[in-house]
């Protein structure tokens, strides 16, 4: 077996692949070609370097990628939203399938979570200490695009669910739903191949690697703060939005159910507590 025919195994192994092999190869290959008797190193070695190199690069570029995605199917989500109240609201009488209520109720918890573990990822992935946080950027960027997928069917269903609602706005729920996927997608496949070349290093830091000075020494403070703050926003939105503050304190039950679901399935995944 030849030299390169050994780096072709090699970086096979390393999790490099396609096009990106082949490039590395004609590079070499051209440079062997200068000069036959070069001393490159061992495969194994040359492979490991370039994996080093290349999984914090295809994180960092999976991290944005997947914010980017995500802050086009949020904004067209809150496009969808904020155009309900002038197609004429929705209407107070019982749904005609339970599509519509659980969609939307999908459209919000999906929504937050795809919007903090997006938020999460780009944090870890623009800053790793290490191989472990590589691979926390790549678990949170994999949660936050699913979710954000989900949101964006939910919107779908919500938009094929409402007969009552005006045609227009029909097609630009439907239409926001559909047209971050193929974004979605892309920033999927991105963070697949970043985690084809980064290996299971152990446990990375938990949310104190994330926060800034002395926030990182009380992670959950921290957490239970924004989720105070979280919860009093959806409570106030119910006393001033809707006058009523049953309304409020139920929205805000409700939001604080889901927050500490949320964390309690997520939690570690997410890299939110050990």
């Amino acid at each position: 077996m030849t030299w390169l025919e050994e780096l072709h195994v090699e970086l096979g192994r390393a999790g490099i692949r396609g096009r990106t092999r082949r490039r590395i190869e004609l590079e070499l290959a051209d440079h062997l070609a200068c000069d036959p008797h070069a001393s490159l190193g061992a495969p194994a070695e040359i492979a490991e370097r370039f994996a080093v190199e290349l999984r914090v690069v295809r994180t960092r570029r999976a991290a944005i990628a997947t914010f980017g995605a995500l802050a086009l199917s949020g904004s067209l989500l809150c496009l969808s939203v904020l155009a309900i109240a002038p197609a004429g609201g929705t209407h107070g009488g019982a749904p005609r399938s339970l599509v519509a209520p659980f969609s939307g109720l999908g459209m919000i918890a999906f929504g937050q979570i795809a919007f903090v573990a997006g938020l999460l990822a780009l944090v870890r992935g623009l800053r790793p200490r290490g191989v472990a946080d590589l691979g926390l950027a790549q678990r949170r960027a994999v949660v936050a695009l699913f979710a954000g997928g989900l949101a964006s069917v939910c919107l779908a269903a919500n938009a094929l669910a409402a007969p009552e609602m005006p045609v227009w706005w029909r097609a630009l729920a439907l239409a926001s739903g559909l047209l971050p996927l193929p974004a979605l997608g892309g920033a999927l496949e991105a963070t697949r191949a970043a985690a084809a070349i980064t290996p299971d290093s152990g446990r990375a830091a938990a949310l104190e690697g994330d926060l800034p000075g002395p926030f990182g020494m009380h992670p959950g403070a921290v957490l239970a703060a924004l989720g105070g703050v979280a919860v009093s926003f959806v409570v106030l939105q119910g006393v001033f939005g809707e006058g009523s503050l049953v309304e409020g304190l139920v929205r805000g039950a409700i939001e604080a159910t889901g927050l500490i679901v949320a964390v309690l399935l997520l939690g570690r995944v997410l890299g939110l507590r050990r």
